[in-house]
């Protein structure tokens, strides 16, 4: 829009000066086409400098850090952990400057699990997809869980380069969070539930052995 005004103010202008000059006609002919061709040229070079600016700016925001904390709640093997995860999603490093968590963490029972750790955070890298973790809650024999809240955090970051500064800001509702169930299947896992059975069936003979 700048650019057509500016063009119009050009033009006008330039039509008042060759008019004020009283050419011939074949010199106005000539003259006008001279500076059609230049204000074509400022037009393409106005055009290139936005597309120039944009497409950087476009490219800072594809490779800027992107830094959010969520959850994982899972439930394997008659145990349920909630833990809480930092992470950046973006593609490059974030450097964190702060985070704030409001309200805190409380827990039902008395164990301190150190849940508000990451609002400790100061001055710290985190590289793309690298991710900081920490259980928050668990429940088995005894339920030690988070007391739920719609929960504020506040995550203060820097570019890699510390010239740009981000804020990831957002309200989570914690009911909302889903229980996921998994089996680990790795193999150390298997092997160990392998020995329990072996040694569970061979404890199950020695006893019938001693009855009998």
């Amino acid at each position: 829009m700048n650019y057509i005004i500016a063009s119009l103010m050009i033009s006008l202008t330039t039509t008042h000066i060759i008019t004020s000059l009283q050419l011939e006609t074949s010199d106005l002919i000539s003259l006008a086409s001279v500076v059609i061709s230049a204000l074509s040229l400022v037009g393409a070079l106005i055009t290139y400098i936005i597309k120039s600016i944009s497409d950087y700016n476009k490219k800072i925001e594809e490779m800027r850090p992107n830094v959010f904390i969520s959850y994982e709640n899972e439930f394997s093997y008659g145990l349920f952990n909630q833990r809480l995860i930092l992470k950046n999603y973006g593609k490059t490093t974030a450097w964190i400057s702060s985070i704030s968590i409001n309200p805190p963490f409380e827990n039902k029972g008395g164990a301190d699990f150190s849940a508000n750790t990451f609002a400790t955070i100061k001055d710290f890298p985190l590289a793309p997809s690298q991710k900081l973790d920490t259980i928050i809650g668990v429940s088995g024999a005894l339920d030690e869980k988070i007391i739920k809240a719609n929960r504020e955090y506040i995550i203060n970051y820097e570019s890699e380069d510390r010239k740009q500064q981000y804020t990831s800001r957002y309200i989570v509702n914690e009911e909302g969070y889903p229980v996921l169930r998994r089996i680990d299947k790795s193999k150390n896992v298997i092997e160990i539930k392998n020995s329990i059975k072996t040694v569970s069936e061979e404890l199950k003979k020695l006893t019938i052995k001693v009855l009998k």
